[in-house]
């Protein structure tokens, strides 16, 4: 069955990675990307995964083995060793305990699915297959990739600082829609950029619009 995607709020979350290796390295610079605070727990440890944990203060390296109590009062467990035993240990502990587990090439152990990721500032993508293709997620990261224009998120960043505006002024929905979909129209035509006189000219049109008086005299829409 397919999953339903979630997307939560990592920011000074506590999760923990069990492993050392490159796999171990990508979930840790993922989680780390988004704010996360991350505990490591691996016998041994890649070079590469040492000079991270070093570099970033939100990545702590415990150069020891995991155990399963690691994983009391986190948010999110992802397993990336080789031991398989212990994942299925340390996924069966926070089944118990309600604490969402990935595990890494055992979607029997999962309670959720660490997807691909493609992102531009605040605008994010997850693809997951379930489980079942790893190489098909990958597949689709990098073919949307080419296609997401790259001025994209910095677009929609410049969209979300006029939100409070908008939405002061115009009370209704299907305004702020209408307005906002302008306005992305105009920044796509231009490339990303958008300037702070069209949008102000675009929201002094739609207030004058909401100002107009409805026609009492239109016939009623048949239902």
């Amino acid at each position: 069955m397919a999953c339903f995607p979630l997307f939560v709020q990592l920011e000074g979350c506590q999760c923990l990675v069990v492993g050392g290796g490159k796999v171990a390295l990508r979930k840790c610079q993922t989680l780390s990307e988004f704010g996360a605070n991350v505990l490591v727990a691996a016998k041994e440890a890649c070079r590469e995964l040492q000079e991270f944990s070093s570099s970033h203060p939100s990545v702590t390296l415990l150069t020891r083995p995991a155990k399963v109590s690691d994983a009391d009062g986190m948010s999110l467990v992802i397993c990336a060793s080789d031991d398989e035993a212990l994942h299925k240990e340390i996924a069966d502990y926070c089944r118990d305990r309600r604490i969402l587990v990935n595990t890494a090439d055992d979607r029997e152990n999962c309670t959720f699915f660490f997807p691909a990721i493609v992102r531009q500032e605040d605008v994010v993508i997850g693809i997951s297959t379930g489980g079942n293709s790893p190489a098909a997620s990958k597949y689709l990261r990098q073919l949307l990739q080419k296609e997401i224009p790259k001025y994209f998120g910095s677009l929609v960043k410049r969209l979300g600082s006029f939100r409070c505006t908008a939405k002061a002024l115009l009370p209704l929905p299907s305004q702020r829609e209408q307005l906002f979909t302008q306005l992305l129209e105009e920044g796509i035509a231009h490339k990303g950029e958008l300037t702070s006189e069209f949008m102000k000219a675009k929201l002094d049109q739609a207030l004058k619009q909401a100002e107009k008086p409805s026609n009492p005299h239109a016939p009623l829409e048949r239902v």
